[in-house]
Protein backbone atom coordinates (compact mmCIF):
# COMPACT_ATOMS: atom_id res chain seq x y z
CA UNK A 1 0.00 0.00 0.00
CA UNK A 2 1.12 3.80 -0.75
CA UNK A 3 1.52 6.13 1.79
CA UNK A 4 0.03 9.23 1.11
CA UNK A 5 2.44 11.93 2.32
CA UNK A 6 1.47 14.62 4.60
CA UNK A 7 0.27 17.66 3.67
CA UNK A 8 2.68 20.58 4.31
CA UNK A 9 0.35 23.76 6.35
CA UNK A 10 1.70 27.53 5.10
CA UNK A 11 3.20 29.40 7.67
CA UNK A 12 1.42 31.67 9.69
CA UNK A 13 2.12 35.57 10.47
CA UNK A 14 3.56 35.57 13.98
CA UNK A 15 0.49 37.83 14.95
CA UNK A 16 -2.13 34.81 15.07
CA UNK A 17 -3.77 34.02 18.09
CA UNK A 18 -3.71 31.13 20.39
CA UNK A 19 -6.96 29.74 19.22
CA UNK A 20 -6.16 30.27 15.44
CA UNK A 21 -2.62 27.86 15.82
CA UNK A 22 -5.05 25.24 17.96
CA UNK A 23 -7.64 24.87 14.61
CA UNK A 24 -4.46 25.19 11.99
CA UNK A 25 -2.40 22.16 14.52
CA UNK A 26 -6.10 20.05 14.47
CA UNK A 27 -6.36 20.67 10.75
CA UNK A 28 -3.14 19.51 10.42
CA UNK A 29 -3.31 16.20 12.49
CA UNK A 30 -6.68 15.54 10.72
CA UNK A 31 -4.99 15.85 7.72
CA UNK A 32 -1.93 13.66 8.33
CA UNK A 33 -4.29 10.83 9.54
CA UNK A 34 -2.49 11.45 13.45
CA UNK A 35 -5.13 12.16 16.39
CA UNK A 36 -5.32 15.65 18.03
CA UNK A 37 -3.26 16.56 20.56
CA UNK A 38 -4.63 14.55 24.12
CA UNK A 39 -6.65 12.22 22.44
CA UNK A 40 -5.71 8.95 22.48
CA UNK A 41 -5.35 6.63 18.91
CA UNK A 42 -6.88 3.34 18.79
CA UNK A 43 -5.21 0.06 19.41
CA UNK A 44 -4.75 -1.21 15.77
CA UNK A 45 -6.32 -4.69 15.30
CA UNK A 46 -3.66 -7.69 15.61
CA UNK A 47 -3.28 -9.64 12.19
CA UNK A 48 -3.29 -12.75 12.47
CA UNK A 49 0.03 -14.62 11.76
CA UNK A 50 0.66 -16.59 8.61
CA UNK A 51 0.47 -20.54 8.76
CA UNK A 52 4.15 -20.59 7.47
CA UNK A 53 6.19 -24.18 7.03
CA UNK A 54 8.67 -24.50 9.74
CA UNK A 55 12.70 -24.07 8.11
CA UNK A 56 12.73 -27.66 8.18
CA UNK A 57 9.92 -28.24 6.57
CA UNK A 58 7.05 -31.04 7.00
CA UNK A 59 8.23 -34.27 9.03
CA UNK A 60 6.68 -37.86 7.82
CA UNK A 61 7.16 -41.41 9.31
CA UNK A 62 6.49 -44.55 9.04
CA UNK A 63 5.58 -46.40 12.45
CA UNK A 64 3.97 -49.36 10.65
CA UNK A 65 4.88 -51.92 9.25
CA UNK A 66 8.57 -51.61 10.50
CA UNK A 67 11.89 -52.21 8.63
CA UNK A 68 12.33 -56.15 8.29
CA UNK A 69 8.78 -56.78 10.03
CA UNK A 70 7.44 -59.68 9.05
CA UNK A 71 3.48 -59.53 8.09
CA UNK A 72 1.28 -62.43 8.37
CA UNK A 73 -2.04 -61.24 6.53
CA UNK A 74 -1.96 -59.97 3.13
CA UNK A 75 -3.84 -56.53 3.65
CA UNK A 76 -1.70 -54.74 5.54
CA UNK A 77 -2.14 -51.51 7.98
CA UNK A 78 0.34 -48.84 7.08
CA UNK A 79 -0.01 -46.09 9.98
CA UNK A 80 2.15 -42.66 9.57
CA UNK A 81 3.07 -40.09 12.07
CA UNK A 82 3.16 -36.77 10.26
CA UNK A 83 4.08 -32.74 11.41
CA UNK A 84 4.73 -29.43 9.74
CA UNK A 85 1.97 -29.99 7.47
CA UNK A 86 0.94 -26.24 6.14
CA UNK A 87 -2.15 -25.76 7.94
CA UNK A 88 -3.94 -23.22 5.53
CA UNK A 89 -3.72 -25.09 2.46
CA UNK A 90 -4.44 -28.73 1.17
CA UNK A 91 -1.16 -30.31 1.88
CA UNK A 92 -1.20 -34.18 2.00
CA UNK A 93 1.09 -36.93 2.01
CA UNK A 94 1.56 -39.40 -1.21
CA UNK A 95 2.09 -43.58 -0.18
CA UNK A 96 3.90 -45.62 -2.79
CA UNK A 97 3.74 -49.59 -2.30
CA UNK A 98 6.68 -51.03 -4.29
CA UNK A 99 6.86 -48.84 -7.64
CA UNK A 100 2.66 -48.53 -8.12
CA UNK A 101 1.41 -44.73 -8.27
CA UNK A 102 1.14 -42.86 -5.26
CA UNK A 103 -1.96 -43.02 -3.27
CA UNK A 104 -3.48 -39.71 -1.65
CA UNK A 105 -3.58 -39.57 2.30
CA UNK A 106 -5.13 -36.99 4.02
CA UNK A 107 -6.20 -38.59 7.55
CA UNK A 108 -3.84 -39.33 9.28
CA UNK A 109 -5.10 -40.25 12.32
CA UNK A 110 -6.69 -44.15 10.49
CA UNK A 111 -4.32 -46.38 8.73
CA UNK A 112 -4.03 -46.58 4.91
CA UNK A 113 -4.84 -50.14 4.14
CA UNK A 114 -3.45 -52.06 1.30
CA UNK A 115 -5.24 -54.79 -0.12
CA UNK A 116 -4.09 -57.72 -1.22
CA UNK A 117 -0.44 -57.46 -0.99
CA UNK A 118 1.43 -60.83 -2.57
CA UNK A 119 3.75 -62.96 -0.84
CA UNK A 120 7.77 -61.47 -0.37
CA UNK A 121 9.64 -58.58 0.20
CA UNK A 122 8.01 -54.64 -0.40
CA UNK A 123 9.11 -51.18 -0.26
CA UNK A 124 7.16 -48.76 1.31
CA UNK A 125 7.59 -44.86 0.52
CA UNK A 126 5.66 -41.83 2.00
CA UNK A 127 6.31 -37.97 1.81
CA UNK A 128 4.59 -34.93 1.79
CA UNK A 129 3.16 -33.05 -0.82
CA UNK A 130 1.54 -29.50 -1.36
CA UNK A 131 -1.83 -28.91 -3.03
CA UNK A 132 -0.64 -29.44 -6.67
CA UNK A 133 0.56 -32.63 -5.22
CA UNK A 134 4.46 -31.73 -5.84
CA UNK A 135 6.51 -33.17 -3.27
CA UNK A 136 8.32 -31.07 -0.74
CA UNK A 137 12.23 -31.51 -0.61
CA UNK A 138 13.64 -31.24 2.65
CA UNK A 139 14.55 -34.82 3.93
CA UNK A 140 12.04 -35.33 6.76
CA UNK A 141 9.53 -35.11 4.48
CA UNK A 142 10.24 -38.25 3.31
CA UNK A 143 9.79 -41.79 4.95
CA UNK A 144 10.48 -45.33 3.25
CA UNK A 145 10.51 -48.69 5.04
CA UNK A 146 10.55 -52.28 3.86
CA UNK A 147 8.05 -55.64 4.85
CA UNK A 148 7.43 -59.26 4.02
CA UNK A 149 3.99 -60.35 3.55
CA UNK A 150 4.66 -64.03 4.66
CA UNK A 151 7.63 -65.31 3.59
CA UNK A 152 10.79 -62.95 3.30
CA UNK A 153 12.65 -64.94 1.27
CA UNK A 154 10.29 -64.53 -1.64
CA UNK A 155 11.64 -61.66 -3.87
CA UNK A 156 8.58 -59.67 -4.46
CA UNK A 157 10.95 -56.88 -5.45
CA UNK A 158 14.13 -56.20 -5.84
CA UNK A 159 15.53 -53.69 -2.97
CA UNK A 160 19.02 -52.96 -1.73
CA UNK A 161 18.84 -50.63 1.41
CA UNK A 162 22.69 -49.60 0.50
CA UNK A 163 21.70 -48.09 -3.10
CA UNK A 164 20.10 -44.72 -4.04
CA UNK A 165 16.65 -44.60 -4.79
CA UNK A 166 14.64 -43.20 -7.11
CA UNK A 167 10.95 -41.85 -6.49
CA UNK A 168 8.57 -41.37 -9.39
CA UNK A 169 5.62 -38.73 -8.16
CA UNK A 170 4.17 -36.62 -10.85
CA UNK A 171 2.84 -37.13 -13.55
CA UNK A 172 -0.16 -39.01 -12.08
CA UNK A 173 -1.96 -41.72 -13.92
CA UNK A 174 -5.03 -40.01 -15.47
CA UNK A 175 -5.80 -36.16 -16.41
CA UNK A 176 -8.61 -34.16 -19.01
CA UNK A 177 -7.35 -33.00 -22.32
CA UNK A 178 -8.05 -29.59 -20.98
CA UNK A 179 -5.46 -29.89 -18.27
CA UNK A 180 -1.98 -31.54 -19.78
CA UNK A 181 -0.68 -28.42 -20.55
CA UNK A 182 2.53 -28.10 -19.13
CA UNK A 183 2.22 -31.26 -16.38
CA UNK A 184 4.87 -30.90 -13.72
CA UNK A 185 7.37 -33.62 -13.41
CA UNK A 186 8.75 -34.25 -10.12
CA UNK A 187 10.76 -37.26 -8.30
CA UNK A 188 12.82 -37.71 -5.39
CA UNK A 189 16.61 -38.94 -5.45
CA UNK A 190 17.24 -40.42 -1.66
CA UNK A 191 19.85 -42.42 -0.49
CA UNK A 192 23.84 -42.46 -0.85
CA UNK A 193 24.05 -40.54 -3.55
CA UNK A 194 25.21 -36.21 -3.63
CA UNK A 195 23.99 -33.83 -6.04
CA UNK A 196 25.60 -33.51 -9.38
CA UNK A 197 26.49 -37.29 -9.46
CA UNK A 198 23.14 -38.38 -10.94
CA UNK A 199 21.14 -37.20 -13.49
CA UNK A 200 17.46 -38.00 -14.20
CA UNK A 201 16.17 -38.72 -18.36
CA UNK A 202 12.51 -37.80 -18.94
CA UNK A 203 10.81 -39.81 -22.05
CA UNK A 204 7.25 -39.72 -23.21
CA UNK A 205 6.46 -42.59 -25.66
CA UNK A 206 10.21 -43.00 -25.98
CA UNK A 207 11.09 -39.66 -26.67
CA UNK A 208 13.55 -38.30 -24.66
CA UNK A 209 12.14 -34.91 -23.36
CA UNK A 210 15.04 -33.64 -21.26
CA UNK A 211 17.91 -34.99 -18.78
CA UNK A 212 17.84 -32.98 -15.68
CA UNK A 213 20.59 -33.05 -13.05
CA UNK A 214 18.82 -31.59 -10.18
CA UNK A 215 14.96 -31.43 -9.20
CA UNK A 216 13.39 -28.62 -11.35
CA UNK A 217 9.75 -27.08 -10.87
CA UNK A 218 9.36 -25.25 -14.02
CA UNK A 219 10.70 -28.73 -16.60
CA UNK A 220 7.65 -29.73 -17.75
CA UNK A 221 6.02 -32.03 -20.29
CA UNK A 222 2.99 -31.51 -22.91
CA UNK A 223 0.76 -34.73 -22.99
CA UNK A 224 -1.72 -35.99 -26.53
CA UNK A 225 -4.91 -37.83 -25.70
CA UNK A 226 -4.89 -41.37 -25.57
CA UNK A 227 -2.50 -43.46 -23.14
CA UNK A 228 0.62 -42.23 -22.91
CA UNK A 229 4.08 -43.64 -21.40
CA UNK A 230 6.13 -41.15 -19.05
CA UNK A 231 8.87 -43.31 -17.91
CA UNK A 232 12.07 -41.78 -15.76
CA UNK A 233 15.32 -42.98 -15.69
CA UNK A 234 17.82 -42.41 -12.98
CA UNK A 235 21.73 -42.00 -14.95
CA UNK A 236 25.10 -41.58 -13.69
CA UNK A 237 27.49 -38.66 -14.32
CA UNK A 238 27.88 -41.01 -17.60
CA UNK A 239 24.95 -41.18 -19.02
CA UNK A 240 24.32 -44.66 -17.71
CA UNK A 241 21.43 -45.99 -16.13
CA UNK A 242 22.46 -46.43 -12.32
CA UNK A 243 22.31 -49.14 -9.95
CA UNK A 244 19.74 -48.35 -8.02
CA UNK A 245 16.25 -49.20 -6.54
CA UNK A 246 13.72 -48.33 -8.97
CA UNK A 247 16.59 -47.02 -11.59
CA UNK A 248 13.59 -46.83 -13.77
CA UNK A 249 9.83 -46.27 -13.86
CA UNK A 250 7.42 -45.89 -16.27
CA UNK A 251 3.72 -45.15 -15.78
CA UNK A 252 0.67 -45.14 -18.31
CA UNK A 253 -0.82 -42.01 -18.15
CA UNK A 254 -4.22 -41.40 -19.40
CA UNK A 255 -5.54 -38.54 -21.42
CA UNK A 256 -9.11 -38.99 -21.67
Amino acid sequence: MSLLGAMKMPLGCSGESRHEKKAAAVGKAARTNAPPAGVSAPAPKPSPPPAAVPETGPEVRITSPLKNEVVESADVGVFLKVKDLPADSSAHVHVILDNQPPEDVTDFLLPVVLRQVRPGLHVLRAFACDANHVSFKNPAAFAMTWFAVGDSRVPAVAFDPELPTLTFNLPGVAYRKVSTKNLPVDFLVNGPIEPGQWRVRVMVDAEPKGVLDRVDPAFTINLGPGDRAVRLELLDGEGRLMKANFAWSERTVQVR
